[in-house]
């Protein structure tokens, strides 16, 4: 039932159904790990461990994972997740297909990310942005415009919670991603208790210096499934008729 919970609002607030949540990854900056080597120094030159989120239609995280190696590429560090691993092993729980409003038509319930993330049944990304026509176009706004709530969710933790504007996180990677996790936890817990005051306060104005949460390296795009296509085809379809926003 939570699912379909956050799949309704999804649908009611951005108008992309049978959502279940948008995904994202970013850089924690932490010390070089004694004795680590390599480990952990990402493609930006410093060292850091990652924060991979889902997040709902309210931009609370409804899954996480932190504390991967900083070297790992955006869509390369959902491999590593116990969300992958659930995923894979059909263990979400997932709801069954169903209808979208003005359509008889079944669509599968999908998660969202960016260009970054490999294209799956379960799994919808933006078309490349070389070669869209203008119905694809159309698709990848409505994607990104509900794939906005995890960005959004980064951006309130980066300048509400005073531990992610500290330009590095002086702890060993196990106990960075202990405290990364309870932030975590504390955003999710201010949401639902004050969410007037913690969300409507300027949280788009970033710290310059700090280099929490930014953005990881791209990933080379893996072969996709024809189903996963006809399913991303079929949504774009979708979105340019029925579901066309008026």
């Amino acid at each position: 039932m939570e699912w379909k919970m956050i799949a309704r609002d999804f649908g009611e607030k951005y108008q992309f159904w049978n959502c279940l949540g948008a995904l994202d990854s970013k850089h924690v900056a932490i010390q070089k790990p004694p004795l680590s080597g390599s480990l952990y120094h990402n493609y930006k030159g410093y060292f850091s461990i990652v924060l991979m989120a889902l997040a709902n239609a309210r931009k609370e995280f409804i899954m996480i994972d932190v504390g991967a190696d900083g070297r790992v590429s955006d869509g390369g560090v959902l491999f590593y997740t116990k969300f992958w691993e659930l995923y894979q092993q059909r263990s979400l729980f997932l709801p069954q297909p169903a209808t979208l409003p003005s359509t008889s038509d079944i669509f599968p319930f999908v998660f969202i990310g960016d260009e970054a993330f490999a294209l799956g049944e379960n799994l919808m990304k933006p078309y490349p942005q070389y070669a869209c026509n203008n119905e694809q176009k159309t698709f990848n706004y409505r994607l990104s415009r509900a794939r906005s709530v995890v960005e959004c969710a980064f951006g309130i933790l980066r300048t509400k919670i005073g531990f992610f504007q500290k330009h590095i996180i002086n702890f060993e990677p196990s106990k960075a991603a202990l405290i990364v996790a309870t932030c975590c936890y504390l955003h999710n817990y201010l949401i639902k208790t004050s969410r007037k005051q913690y969300l409507t306060s300027s949280w788009k104005v970033e710290t310059q210096s700090s280099e929490q949460l930014l953005d990881l390296e791209p990933t080379n795009n893996r072969n996709p499934s024809r189903d996963a296509k006809m399913i991303r085809q079929k949504f774009c379809h979708y979105f340019n008729n029925e579901g066309k926003l008026q």
